[in-house]
């Protein structure tokens, strides 16, 4: 009966067994090593990579997604760098304003004998997608009628002066909805790093609807595949967007043409 009760006490102590002090320790310290290699990687590794990654944008004339990048971290000279690429898209601005077709332009950009304009207005009003449904830029209603019966609207002399784009259509930074392919564009819609990079303020990146200031379409996607980025009557960006068929947003068209 005795030896019962010593064998089930020692089952209850596992055995009588106890582990090595020097083993316990070498699991501590194997655990602080881990944790160390964890926290290195994402407060040294992963900003130093997402800090080269902007550089190599800057260097691939990305400008748009490059000052997104240095935005959303807190790294190096990132800020630094980040109002170095909107202080030298203004100074490229030549021309602040021009007259191209029916309207009046902002110049956004001057580069190699172009220039990157938007209405200095909001135009008209029109829904992103006719259907409220999943769309991205790529095969939405609105770029199709850019593309199409508002591009047609310019003459033949005009029409030799726009460049076709190739935009990168990148997911939501805040987000993170994408976008769909890039795409080739003659007339196209400003994207949510291009809203952020071209105006300095709120103040700059409000526009006019006839008389009073309205919210405007980005081509980028909003919080869910149903929605698209807007920027308000304010000027804010919102990056949550509106539903992709309201018809109270307005239309403020881009383009890159040659420079006379």
């Amino acid at each position: 009966m005795v030896l019962e009760d010593n064998v089930q006490k020692d089952e209850l102590n596992g055995g009588g067994k106890k582990f090595p002090m020097k083993l316990i320790i070498i699991i501590g310290v194997a655990l602080v090593l881990c944790a160390g290699i964890v926290l290195v990687g994402i407060f040294v590794v992963k900003p130093m990579l997402g800090y080269n990654n902007a550089a190599k944008l800057v260097d691939a004339g990305n400008l748009a997604e490059a000052y997104e990048s240095f935005d959303r971290m807190e790294y190096r000279d990132a800020m630094e760098r980040k109002l170095a690429l909107q202080q030298q898209v203004i100074a490229s601005r030549t021309t602040p304003e021009l007259s191209f077709g029916k309207y009046e332009w902002l110049v956004l950009e001057e580069r190699d004998g172009m220039a990157l304009i938007i209405t200095k207005d909001i135009i008209s009003k029109m829904v992103y997608n006719n259907e409220f449904a999943d769309v991205t830029w790529e095969n939405c209603s609105l770029r199709a009628y850019l593309n199409g019966t508002f591009f047609n609207s310019f003459t033949p002399e005009e029409k030799a002066q726009i460049v076709p784009t190739l935009n990168r259509n990148t997911a939501n930074p805040q987000y993170d909805v994408k976008n769909g392919k890039d795409t080739k564009d003659n007339v196209f819609l400003l994207s949510l790093e291009e809203a952020k990079l071209y105006f300095v303020d709120d103040m700059s990146r409000a526009a006019k609807y006839q008389t009073t200031f309205g919210w405007w379409w980005l081509r980028s996607a909003g919080v869910q595949d149903n929605c698209a980025a807007i920027v308000t009557s304010e000027g804010s960006i919102g990056y949550a967007g509106t539903i992709v068929n309201y018809a109270d947003r307005g239309l403020r068209p881009a383009m890159w043409i040659l420079m006379a």
